[in-house]
């Protein structure tokens, strides 16, 4: 009987740790890492590979991706651009959404906006400040509107 009591009191201190900086500092990221997501309970079914963004345009599937610089500094704007030319030519807008990996910062949404008369889209990336020096947001780019193609899984890097 002893021993239900001591269990106890690990499950009541369980929500205070969840609510915590620590939880969400230390535990969070490991959890997460591993391929569990905490509130469905599913595995993360995210894929394996993430085009690294920068200068350089990433390729993937006849997509290409780039910024107009090598380094992503927080709170300072970077232009990103997209090409995706099997987007159907009605497609206005695709959609951005990263999340960041080493420490939770919420989803970071921005939409694009396509360039008159091409396959282009473009739009401006601020990214949020963050106490670390270093940090990796990854995330998609998705053609909202047609739920049949399949979204560009990319990955920037921030450095302060």
């Amino acid at each position: 009987m002893a021993r239900s009591k001591r269990y106890k009191y690990v499950l009541l201190a369980f929500p205070v740790f969840w609510g915590s900086y620590s939880f969400f500092h230390y535990a969070y990221p490991a959890i997460k890492e591993a391929g569990v997501l905490l509130f469905t309970g599913a595995h993360d079914s995210s894929p394996s590979h993430y085009c690294p963004l920068s200068n350089e345009a990433c390729e993937i599937e006849g997509k290409r991706i780039s910024l107009d610089r090598a380094t992503i500094k927080p709170m300072e704007a970077a232009r990103i651009q997209v090409e995706w030319p099997s987007l159907p030519s009605e497609i206005d807008t695709v959609e951005l959404t990263l999340e960041g990996m080493e420490m939770m910062m919420g989803v970071y949404r921005q939409t694009l906006q396509r360039q008159t008369d091409s396959d282009r889209f473009s739009g401006e990336l601020l990214l949020p400040f963050c106490v670390s020096d270093e940090m990796t947001w990854q995330g998609k780019i998705t053609a909202t509107a047609i739920s049949s193609q399949q979204p560009i899984y990319i990955s920037i890097r921030m450095i302060k």
